[in-house]
């Protein structure tokens, strides 16, 4: 299953600084930025804990989370947000990372509003304590709320539908645990085939939409409604003429023949991998 493994080569050491909003806004044109998000679930997983943005990109109900800093691990900027957010000091090994997300908005908080701006999260798995839910105090700058909601409330309402692929993919998670528990327990092999076809099943609901291509999300901040369509992936990232998608174990590699970006040619036999 999904993990993050980090690598510092060299002496690195970090040089943290902070962007006025007409510089952020020009990084933001040329950067895609690393965000550290949590999903916060009750310790039964039944319930999520989300906050209510008052900001784009996502002006509704959202994860805890923000932008990472050069030098932290995705776990070490989600404990930060954590202590900034809700005033929770957690450990960075509580923060148990989920999947990776490429996110892309139309618009932002920063000037101008509609350049967008785009994201590759890190989302993280907290369960959250009874006394810790008792200590939290939300960044009301942030968020203009916070919620518990049923998980089933998520997947079947309107919610980002990153939220909804997040509770899949834990799901397929968990599920791959406990069937990795019991194989090391060696439990009956009536109870490991049964894990095992609940974690093919999980899996399989996790990765329902992988073949559609990419999923575009328009949002009415007025009505809080989702309308979700797909477009083709070679096409969405401003490729053209040829290309020839291969599945290979979930990861789609597209061999460009004759591919195209900006009217240039980028010549023959190139390889893209697209997941």
């Amino acid at each position: 299953m999904l993990h993050v493994p980090r690598f510092i080569t060299g002496n690195f050491k970090p040089h943290h600084l902070f962007l006025e909003d007409v510089e952020y806004g020009r990084a933001l044109d040329a950067l895609v930025k690393a965000v550290s998000d949590v999903l916060i679930t009750s310790p039964d997983g039944s319930r999520v804990f989300l906050g209510k943005r008052k900001v784009h990109p996502q002006p509704d109900w959202w994860y805890m989370g923000g932008r990472a800093k050069p030098g932290e691990s995705p776990q070490q900027a989600a404990a930060r947000v954590m202590r900034r957010e809700l005033c929770l000091q957690l450990p960075a090994t509580r923060f148990e990372v989920i999947g990776s997300y490429s996110m892309t908005w139309a618009m932002r908080e920063q000037a101008p509003a509609e350049h967008g701006t785009a994201d590759i999260s890190t989302v993280h798995h907290l369960v959250l304590q009874p006394e810790e839910e008792a200590a939290v105090k939300i960044d009301e700058k942030e968020y203009a709320e916070s919620q518990w909601f049923g998980r089933d409330e998520i997947l079947l309402g309107q919610f980002h539908p990153i939220l909804k692929q997040a509770l899949r993919d834990l799901q397929a998670k968990t599920m791959y645990r406990m069937l990795q528990q019991a194989v090391q327990e060696q439990a009956k092999d009536s109870e490991v085939s049964q894990l095992a076809r609940s974690f093919v099943a999980a899996a399989q609901e996790s990765m329902a939409l992988d073949d559609k291509g990419v999923m575009q999300v328009d949002f009415d901040e007025e009505s809080r409604n989702y309308a979700i369509s797909f477009k083709d992936e070679a096409k969405a990232c401003g490729y053209k003429s040829g290309c020839l998608v291969l599945q290979d174990l979930g990861r789609r590699v597209s061999i460009a023949l004759e591919l195209s970006a900006s009217g240039r040619k980028l010549g023959t036999g190139c390889l893209f991998f697209l997941s």
